[in-house]
């Protein structure tokens, strides 16, 4: 009786999973980089002694007010509360249940924070946060 002969494979490294990993990494910090850039406006954040690190600031649309009264919606300037309000309804659009993450420079005039909370509330957005550091802590 004849015995057919096993033909063993040859020893070979499937590359497919690893490209589709790459890709998905690469996808990551892309989209990381753009939400770490979302708060690149220069301000000076005010300290607040009961200050706490919010969990989910990472997921929020991000408006910094400069102390001269300019918004930024993200990094993009805003010319006025109007073009402000137009960009996070854009936002609140696409991402129905928005929040916000709001941060003005110490000198900032309260007007103006008082200003775009009106904005928000106009559009019917009710969870934002306020930007500030715990004394103590790195800045």
């Amino acid at each position: 009786m004849k015995i057919p002969e096993i033909q063993e494979e040859a020893n070979s490294f499937n590359m497919a999973p690893m490209i589709d990993m790459v890709f998905q990494l690469l996808i990551f910090f892309m989209v990381e980089s753009h939400f770490n850039n979302m708060q690149n406006v220069d301000l000076q954040i005010p300290n607040a002694i009961h200050a706490v690190v919010p969990q989910e600031r990472p997921d929020r649309v991000v408006v910094n007010i400069q102390k001269d009264g300019s918004f930024f919606c993200a990094e993009k300037p805003a010319e006025n509360l109007d073009a402000l309000k137009n960009m996070v309804k854009g936002y609140k659009d696409v991402m129905p249940g928005i929040k916000v993450y709001v941060r003005a420079d110490k000198d900032t005039p309260h007007k103006y924070v008082r200003q775009v909370m009106n904005v928000m509330g106009e559009l019917g957005i009710d969870d934002f946060i306020f930007g500030a550091f715990k004394p103590g802590e790195g800045q």
